[in-house]
């Protein structure tokens, strides 16, 4: 994201009327690597094409404000790989976390991992750390740091309807796996922010939350609270 993009951003949030009113889009990696000519396996192993992906979209669509913006990750492993997920990477389809607790007891003494060593953070971050200047050259920067959700992750490591039948039928241990992953976010966030300055943005996606009701979701956002980024 550009300065004047990020500004007009924080004008929007604001309350800033635009007219025309500014554009903006998710971009990552279900579509740039068969847009752009490779296979969604080459995108994550190379940096090159990583980089001229992202690169060639804001080039193509310079008025858009892409979100978050060289989005280094590795789909949905990104995060449950830190907890042991086995990762399944297909040449051309969509990586995926196979389940990494066979029962909601296995919550029980789960503790949250250290984002600057396991899973698959430390490669996202490298990433990033080795391209900044080259994205800086184009006049964009780091801004925002980026994850899934508790809910989001906690499904992935479990199954979905699994995790949403345990916090029906065993919800202190439901909310046990939510507070460890909710742990290990916090600090995989403030670690974004400590290595890359130029963040002052947070992007966490968690399409799981739709599933669940006000009052689950009160509930988890208690056994959540004191979590923050530091």
């Amino acid at each position: 994201m550009t300065d004047s993009q990020w500004n007009d951003l924080l004008e929007i949030i604001d309350g800033k009327i635009f007219t025309p009113l500014p554009a903006g889009f998710i971009i990552d990696s279900p579509w740039l690597p068969n847009w752009n000519g490779s296979t969604i396996l080459d995108y994550f192993a190379s940096d090159a094409a990583w980089f001229e992906s992202n690169a060639k979209a804001i080039a193509t669509f310079p008025n858009f404000m892409f979100f978050p913006g060289f989005w280094s990750e590795y789909g949905m492993c990104s995060e449950p790989s830190a907890f042991g997920s086995v990762c399944a990477f297909p040449e051309d389809g969509f990586p995926h976390a196979r389940p990494c607790l066979r029962s909601i007891e296995e919550a029980d003494g789960l503790a949250a991992p250290d984002p600057a060593l396991d899973g698959l953070g430390p490669l996202i971050l490298n990433r990033l750390k080795r391209h900044e200047t080259r994205i800086a050259e184009i006049g964009h920067r780091i801004r925002f740091s980026v994850s899934r959700g508790p809910l989001n992750i906690a499904t992935h490591m479990m199954g979905v309807t699994e995790f949403l039948t345990a916090m029906k039928t065993d919800p202190d241990r439901a909310h046990k796996l939510l507070a460890a992953v909710t742990g290990y976010l916090s600090g995989w966030h403030a670690l974004q922010r400590r290595t890359f300055p130029s963040i002052d943005g947070i992007l966490i996606l968690d399409d799981i939350i739709g599933f669940i009701g006000e009052e689950d979701f009160t509930t988890m956002r208690r056994s959540s609270a004191g979590r923050r980024c530091r």
